[in-house]
C-alpha cells in the first residue's frame, strides 16, 4: 500500500456513483429491458443450485442445441444487485447462441466475502453438471462478470474442480473487474458493510494467486472509468500475463453503460464474447 490510499482517495476513486451522474437511469434502464427479455425469451426463472437462499439461477435458453454456456456473475459490490436486472444480457447472448445462466449468491453482510466465493463457485460447478438438462455443452464453459462479478470471475479460474484434472472453464472475459482488494480496506462507504482487512482482502485478491490452466482471459473497462479501475485492469494483466489475451476497448463508457454496450450485438465487446465463445 501507498500513502496515496486516504480514505477520501478511495471513497472518490471506487464509487462509481459519484462519477456516474445519471446511473439510476441506466440501471432503471436494465430493469426495463430485463423485463422485455424474460417475457419474450425462453428462460426458466430461480432454479436452485445450493442450500442458501439466495443459491439460484435464471437459464436463457440458446436457440439451438449442444450450445457453449455462459455464466454472467452480477456486480454491487457483494452486497446490493440481483441476477433479475441483466436479463436483457442474457437474452442477447441466448439469441447468438449460447446457453446463458445468470447466477445469483448472498449478499454482505448477511454473508461474508469468503462465502460470497464459495457460493459462486458451487454456482459454476452445477452448471458444469447440469448444463446438460438445458441444452448446454459443459464441455464448453465460459464465465464473465461485471465489477464484484469480474472479481468473482478471476477467483473462479484459480479454483480446481471437483473430479477434474484441470480447469472446467475455458475462457473468460471480466468487465470493470477488481482484481486488489487492499484498496477497499480504506474505503468507508463500501467497508463498513465488508468488513475487510489487509489479510482478508490479500487473501481474496485474484493478483495473490494464479488460474489454474492456461484458460483465456480477458479485460474490459470504461474509458470514462476511475483511474482506480483503470489501475486495477492494467494490474490484472500484468500479473496473469501467460493467461492475458487483451483488453477490449470501450471508449466513451463509464462504469454502469458499459453494461448496455455489453448486449449491443454491434460493439466491439459484445462480437469478442461471441469470438470467445467460437459463435
Amino acid at each position: 500500500m501507498t500513502m496515496m490510499y486516504t480514505e477520501e482517495f478511495c471513497n472518490q476513486q471506487y464509487n462509481p456513483r459519484l462519477s456516474v451522474k445519471n446511473h439510476l437511469e441506466i440501471m432503471q434502464g436494465w430493469q426495463r429491458k430485463s423485463e422485455y427479455a424474460r417475457a419474450t425469451w425462453e428462460c426458466l426463472l430461480d432454479v436452485v443450485y445450493g442450500p442458501d437462499q439466495d443459491e439460484k439461477l435464471d437459464v436463457f435458453i440458446a436457440s439451438q442445441p449442444y450450445a457453449p454456456c455462459l455464466i454472467f456473475i452480477h456486480g454491487g459490490y457483494w452486497r446490493g444487485s440481483d441476477k433479475s436486472e441483466f436479463s436483457f444480457i442474457a437474452k442477447a447472448f441466448a439469441k447468438a447462441g449460447a446457453t446463458v445462466f445468470l447466477l445469483n449468491y448472498g449478499l454482505a453482510p448477511r454473508v461474508t466475502l469468503e462465502t460470497i466465493v464459495s457460493q459462486v463457485y458451487r454456482g459454476v460447478q452445477w452448471v458444469y453438471d447440469n448444463a446438460h438438462q438445458y441444452g448446454g455443452n459443459a464441455e464448453q464453459l465460459f464465465l464473465t462478470g461485471h465489477s464484484a462479478g469480474g472479481h468473482l470471475t478471476a477467483m473462479m479460474m484459480t479454483k480446481s474442480w471437483a473430479n477434474q484434472p484441470g480447469s472446467i472453464i475455458q475462457g473468460a472475459i471480466s468487465l470493470s473487474g477488481l482484481f486488489d482488494l487492499e484498496p477497499l480496506v480504506h474505503a468507508s462507504f463500501l467497508n463498513t458493510v465488508l468488513q475487510l482487512d489487509i489479510p482478508r482482502a490479500q487473501h481474496l485478491s485474484p493478483i495473490h494467486f494464479r488460474p489454474l490452466n492456461n484458460i483465456p482471459f480477458w479485460t474490459s473497462f470504461g474509458g470514462d472509468e476511475s483511474a482506480e479501475f483503470q489501475r486495477q485492469n492494467k494490474l490484472i494483466a500484468t500479473t496473469w500475463s501467460e493467461n492475458f489475451q487483451g483488453d477490449i476497448s470501450m471508449p466513451g463508457c463509464n462504469h454502469f453503460d458499459l453494461m448496455d454496450a455489453f448486449a449491443q450485438p454491434d460493439s466491439g465487446l459484445h462480437q469478442a464474447v461471441l469470438k470467445m465463445l467460437q459463435i
